[in-house]
């Protein structure tokens, strides 16, 4: 009996990511390779677009043999090309099994981050015109990042035989010039970023769940963060949330 056409595709698709698998029979390999090679090449420009620093430096051979592996294995849940890299960064971070550098996830998910943040279309966020006090929402603005590495990938050259001993805590924030800008945060300002979160919290609760967390009194911490919260404030940095 005849394949059905629903199963002829879906081994032609198999071949095509995996030349492993069997090919319809009756189809010139050959076309199969090209085919194949166009795909890749594809999705190879694609990433590299998108994530150059990685690809620079894995090198060639090794790059391709990831997009190879990645292009074989991995079903992508997003049709939208803009959006391929950052979840190829969500991918890499769970191959635990691939003999690859370990810095190579955090330097996808740091290149990917500035893609997505580049092409972000959600409005920064509302400023309050005065200093804040403690009953007011803020919230990190859309358009910046809070990211938190153990090695220094916003750094040339990166690599070295050991990440340093110090973590990496960096603010990625996009200017109304949609230039990218990226800062080394203190381990102060990047807990008090996390305590205010996407979705916004209260200054007094975000102060008072930073100190509970830490084991500080919540009066000294106050004394200590209100000026750097002030400085977070009128970069742009915390914003009030567009909801409020």
């Amino acid at each position: 009996m005849a394949d059905s056409l629903a199963t002829l595709q879906q081994r032609w698709a198999d071949h095509v990511r995996d030349p492993s698998m069997p090919a319809p029979d009756g189809i010139d390999a050959r076309r199969l390779a090209v085919y194949r090679r166009l795909c890749i090449d594809s999705l190879d420009s694609l990433l590299a677009g998108s994530l150059p620093r990685l690809q620079a430096q894995l090198g060639g051979a090794r790059w391709r043999s990831l997009v190879e592996h990645y292009y074989a294995h991995h079903v992508c849940h997003t049709p939208l090309f803009p959006q391929i890299a950052s979840e190829f960064a969500a991918w890499l971070a769970m191959q635990d099994a691939l003999a690859l550098p370990t810095w190579a996830a955090e330097l996808a998910h740091y290149d990917s981050t500035q893609q997505s943040l580049h092409i972000e279309t959600r409005a920064a966020g509302r400023s309050l015109h005065r200093v804040p006090v403690d009953s007011d929402v803020l919230a990190v603005s859309p358009l910046v990042r809070v990211l938190g590495y153990q090695w220094p990938v916003h750094e040339d050259p990166m690599l070295g035989n050991a990440p340093p001993t110090m973590p990496t805590l960096l603010l990625l924030r996009r200017p109304g010039d949609f230039s990218l800008r990226v800062e080394e945060l203190s381990p102060l300002a990047y807990a008090l970023l996390l305590a205010f979160g996407d979705g916004g919290n209260r200054v007094d609760e975000a102060l008072r769940a930073l100190a509970d967390a830490h084991g500080v009194a919540t009066d000294e911490l106050h004394a200590v963060a209100s000026p750097l919260l002030g400085e977070l404030y009128a970069a742009g940095v915390l914003v009030v949330p567009n909801d409020c």
